[in-house]
This record gives C-alpha cells, structure tokens and sequence, in this order.
C-alpha cells in the first residue's frame, strides 16, 4: 500500500497542473471578489424589490445552495480538463521519453502502475477539486455578503448554516459522483494512450468521431452523439433539470418565475434518480474492463515503438 501511495504522490509532484488549475481559478475569484464583481448566476440582483429579495429566507438558502453546487460544478470542470489531458497522455508519455524501461526495470507491476494512474485521475483529481470548490465557496460567500449588504439584505445570509453545510455537501457528492460518473471516460482515454503508437490524442478522438460521422451518413440518426454527450455532461442533470422555457429569462416576471423554479430543485430526489441509474453503474463495469484492458497492452506491447 505504501508503495501505491508513493506513485500516486510521485504523479501528483509530477503533474503540476492537477494543484496549479485550482489555484489560477481560486485567484480570479477573489479578483472578481475585490472588485465587486461577484455575480450569482440566474439569482442576479439580490436586492429586497428583487425576485430573490422577495422570496421567503428558507427559499433564499435554498437557491444559495443552488449557487454553491453550480459553483462546485464550474471547478470540477476546469479540473475535467486537466485530468482528460493527463489520462491521455498518462501511459504514452512513459513510452515517448522511454522511462517505462527503466520503471519496468523496478519491482512494480503493470497493474500497479496503471492503476496509480487511474487512481489519480479518477480519485485525486477530484479531492483536489472538492478542495477548491469549498474554497470557491468561501470566497464567494464573502464576495456575495458584501453585495447583500449594499443592497440593503443580511450580510449573514451567504453563511447561513445551511446554505454554507449544503454547498459542502453538494461539493463532495460532486467529487464523488464524478469519481464514478467520469471512470469510463478516465478508462478508454488511459487504454488509448497504453494502445497508441503516437498521437494518442487522436488515437482516442478519432474512433467516436468516426462512429459519429457514420452513424450520420448511413443512418441519419444521432445515437452515438447522444451517447458522447450524456456521457459528458450528464452530471448537469443534477442541479440543471430542463427548463420549463427553451428561452432565458428577459422580463422580470420570468425572471421571477426561473427563481422560484430553481428553488423548488429537489436536490435529494435529483441525487437518487441518478444514483439509481442503469447508466451509472453500467459505467463503472466499463471503467473496470478498459483498465484491465490497459494493463494488458502495457505489458505486452513492444516498448520500442
């Protein structure tokens, strides 16, 4: 176990951009926070004659909630990124600078070294998120007091217990939920860069965009389009169910309306739904296939090519 924690600390040291990405984001919020431009997404002015300032204070804590999860959600966006880039190119950069020579001269497994990446993709990258969501919070939070309080509101609703304890809470259950949700994903982009003899980046790319593109000519149907994209942005159903409209909100009375609906999110109801889903744990049997399929190619793919 000491030995696997040395590897996942070895990459993290390593992949400086898994705890510079938090940081570059942390920075340009309190930027937008001493300069008072905090902006709180689809509540907006939060005023006392706004739609927000009329709203009864449970509702209030309920969409700062709301706020809070999207928050957590930008975050482990930016970190999406950074671990799509470093599980592609996770096994083929050992092969291009020919280290895999020397760490296969080591007393460490395939399955060992494998797994510690996945492990840092799937697992660390998102703590680190959850870190750097809470802390996005926090600035916010402080951020958004100074707003409610030159509007005339409490400067104590933004630390409300609850609004504060739920954007918490939702942070980790986003970390956890991508841990599972994004496995597959970590899994064929880690196969890709074990299997590819050069550019893995196209290696994984190109074979869904080919069945994209096929399925489009020759069927005229969007199966495996909607697939890539469920697969990609299907944690959004979380805290983004379909809007009532297919237009945003222009006059204040919509504006009302989108305010209370958000409120309403049942956030529990949302959480089961998606946990109970097919999709989900489908997903992780996938994840688990491709990675045993990844320590196979690694271990018997010629390491000079």
């Amino acid at each position: 176990m000491s030995r696997f924690i040395w590897l996942v600390r070895r990459e993290i040291w390593e992949h400086k951009a898994i705890w510079v990405a938090p940081l570059i984001v942390l920075g340009c919020l309190v930027l937008a926070a001493l300069t008072g431009n905090v902006h709180l997404g689809p509540i907006g002015a939060m005023g006392a004659d706004t739609p927000f300032g009329g709203l009864p204070q449970e509702k209030q804590v309920s969409l700062l909630i709301i706020v809070y999860a999207g928050l957590a959600f930008v975050v482990f966006m930016v970190m999406g990124i950074v671990s799509f880039f470093y599980s592609i190119d996770s096994l083929y950069a050992d092969r291009r600078d020919r280290s895999v020579l020397f760490w296969k001269s080591l007393p460490l497994s395939d399955a060992e070294t494998v797994l510690s990446k996945f492990a840092v993709a799937s697992v660390a990258i998102p703590l680190v998120a959850f870190a750097g969501a809470v802390l996005a919070q926090l600035v916010i939070a402080a951020g958004g007091s100074a707003m409610l309080a030159m509007a005339g509101q409490s400067a104590a609703l933004m630390w409300h217990p609850q609004a504060i304890a739920g954007g918490i809470g939702l942070a980790a259950l986003w970390s956890f939920t991508a841990m599972l949700w994004y496995a597959p994903v970590v899994g064929y982009l880690m196969l890709a860069s074990a299997w590819a003899p050069r550019g893995p980046f196209l290696w994984a790319v190109l074979p869904p965009a080919g069945l994209f593109m096929l399925e489009r000519v020759l069927l005229y149907t969007n199966h495996v389009g909607e697939f890539i994209k469920d697969r990609l942005f299907g944690v959004l159903r979380l805290v983004r169910p379909e809007r009532v409209a297919d237009v945003d909100p222009q006059t204040n009375e919509q504006v009302r309306d989108e305010v209370i609906r958000l409120s309403d999110i049942d956030l529990a109801k949302s959480l089961g739904d998606f946990y109970s889903s097919p999709d989900l744990w489908l997903g992780v049997l996938a994840a688990a296939l491709m990675v045993a399929a990844a320590i196979w190619v690694r271990r018997y793919r010629d390491e000079t090519t």
